[in-house]
């Protein structure tokens, strides 16, 4: 409907419309490149270790950036925190 309005105000109130009922993602979250490669893999149900193999560090330093990214999303899981991040539209 609103590419069919001329008028431009009401087709701008008929696009912020659709995005409040679709709930498109609002970005208010900022990760590190790392956190977020991390989360990706997580949420393609690799463990730690496997994360780590993937990508060459320790199962530590995976810890390190799982814990902070799910700092950042205020999640207290694993699942929770690529769940936050891909509503956000963070992680695919």
């Amino acid at each position: 409907i609103a590419g069919t309005v001329a008028d431009a105000a009401l087709k701008q109130r008929l696009l912020d419309l659709c995005d409040d009922l679709v709930g498109a993602p609002r970005r208010t979250t900022v990760l590190t490149a790392r956190e977020t490669d991390v989360l990706v893999l997580v949420g393609r149900g690799l463990t730690n270790a496997q994360v780590a193999r993937s990508l060459q560090v320790g199962t530590e330093t995976v810890k390190s950036y799982l814990r902070s990214a799910m700092a950042k999303l205020g999640a207290s899981t694993r699942f929770e925190a690529v769940s936050r991040a891909r509503a956000e539209g963070l992680v695919p």
